[in-house]
């Protein structure tokens, strides 16, 4: 619970303020936070592990739930990465 309140609320906080007071130590601070805590697990992370993907902490997780929503949801594989290898293999 702590982990999805620092993931989803602090470290977004704390790196807009650094992003709007042009402050580059508050960003940082936020990426070392992330890269600290330990990744979410939900079904968009698990979905990722199944194909082999590797989560190792919040930084990796936060990740790949932004490709999924803006990659694999808009169906644009052939502009990513993983989708392009996925689409390979088959």
């Amino acid at each position: 619970m702590i982990n999805s309140i620092i993931i989803n609320t602090v470290v977004p906080v704390l790196f807009t303020y650094g992003n709007y007071h042009h402050e580059n130590k508050y960003k940082l601070k936020a990426l070392e936070w992330l890269i600290q805590t330990e990744p979410e697990v939900n079904y968009i992370t698990r979905g990722f592990h199944n194909i082999g993907i590797e989560n190792k902490n919040a930084y990796d997780s936060q990740a790949l739930i932004e490709l999924k929503n803006n990659y694999c949801d808009s169906k644009k594989c052939l502009e990513c990465s993983i989708g392009n290898a996925i689409l390979k293999q088959e």
